[in-house]
């Protein structure tokens, strides 16, 4: 059943442009737009099935205790603390992406967010040049097609992601980490201030920084407790972890924490040799939990190993073609242009067994089937 919306906005283009973003990222949202007060106030006296109410704070006040009939009501303000705390607040002068994340994040605590549905996937390799970042996105891009929501973090202390989604705010993950040590009751409202959304690949994220020092200098409790901090907000399904090669503890930490590892090799006979003396360092805290773990081979000419396989387990069952054209791609969505390697991802998400199968994916993806944009908005 479609999910009954109501905007309440006087200013008519912001109100349709708003109305527009949110019918395509939405698909099970039934949306009725108000720039009248008295046109809403007759909508709230007869209709009982106002789900979700957002509406400028004036026409919210004005319409008074009528907004109670809502099951839940954002104010958008012009700065917070307009309505003293009677709604939740959002900033309505930012990028639409900024505002929809913040109504999810607002419509998760009133659910009370659990973290049963949360899963973190870790795509990690022991040797660089595997392709963690394009398998990463595109299996995101997978699980977006899927109905799952998703959060993309990249980890990588050198990173080069700025060329797919462009320089936003490089300090994004210093701040979230210094929040969460130092002032830990802001970090929810700095996540909203931060958090952008890419609907190519129909994620949110943060801007990784253009300095290595916080990757360096990570703990394994940070990580942790950063985690935590994603899973317990109740709003997405699946959290993709893009992390580089290092052998330090943060990173077997991650290992350990993620409910998913995909560990990317090539068939390269120096690249093998890393995994295999890699897994060997770690086998006291890994061989527990190597059931999580799925060997994938990634950029592949022919179809399968040449050189000999040493790794625990089978040889990979998910084979991902090599893209040669993929060298000089500096934009996502022609990270997702092969039909081939779409197939092959697609088969290791299946594989990877992630929430695909729970009733609010289920209705959320047959919501979207068949959703196609015909245009695309650009980052934040």
């Amino acid at each position: 059943m479609a999910k009954r919306v109501v905007l309440a906005i006087s200013h008519r283009e912001y109100a349709a442009k708003l109305a527009e973003y949110l019918r395509e990222e939405e698909t099970g949202w039934d949306i009725g737009v108000y720039t009248h007060g008295s046109a809403l106030r007759k909508e709230l006296q007869n209709n009982a099935m106002v789900d979700l109410l957002i509406g400028q704070a004036d026409m919210l006040l004005e319409a008074g205790t009528l907004c109670d009939r809502a099951g839940k009501v954002i104010s958008l303000v012009k700065q917070k603390g307009m309505v003293d705390g009677r709604w939740q607040e959002i900033v309505q002068y930012q990028p639409l992406p900024s505002i929809l994340s913040g109504i999810r994040s607002g419509m998760a605590a009133n659910q009370g967010g659990s973290t049963s549905g949360c899963q973190v996937v870790t795509v990690f390799s022991a040797s660089g040049g595997v392709g963690k970042t394009t398998v990463a996105l595109n299996l995101i891009r997978q699980a977006g097609e899927r109905g799952l929501r998703t959060f993309y973090m990249n980890m990588e202390a050198l990173n080069a992601t700025s060329l797919l989604f462009g320089k936003g705010e490089p300090d994004s993950l210093s701040r979230l980490l210094y929040a969460l040590q130092a002032h830990p009751e802001q970090w929810d409202s700095l996540l909203e201030q931060l958090c952008r959304h890419q609907p190519q690949l129909r994620t949110d994220y943060v801007d990784a920084p253009d300095h290595p020092g916080e990757r360096l200098a990570l703990t394994p409790e940070l990580m942790e407790a950063l985690l935590e901090k994603f899973r317990n907000m109740g709003r997405y399904d699946m959290i993709v972890i893009d992390p580089d090669s290092g052998a330090g503890e943060w990173h077997r930490r991650l290992l350990d924490l993620s409910d998913r590892v995909v560990w990317l090799i090539a068939d390269d006979a120096q690249g093998l040799m890393k995994s295999e003396k890699l897994l060997r360092y770690w086998q006291a805290h890994i061989s527990e939990k190597i059931s999580k773990l799925s060997f994938v081979l990634n950029k592949a000419i022919g179809g399968g190993l040449i050189n000999q396989w040493n790794l625990p387990g089978e040889a990979p069952k998910v084979v991902l073609p090599y893209i040669p054209q993929w060298k000089t791609i500096d934009q996502p969505g022609r990270l997702l242009a092969s039909p081939a390697f779409s197939g092959a991802v697609e088969q290791l998400l299946l594989g990877l067994e992630i929430g695909g199968n729970s009733p609010s994916v289920r209705r959320r993806r047959e919501e979207g089937h068949g959703n196609q944009r015909s245009h695309v908005r650009g980052a934040g």
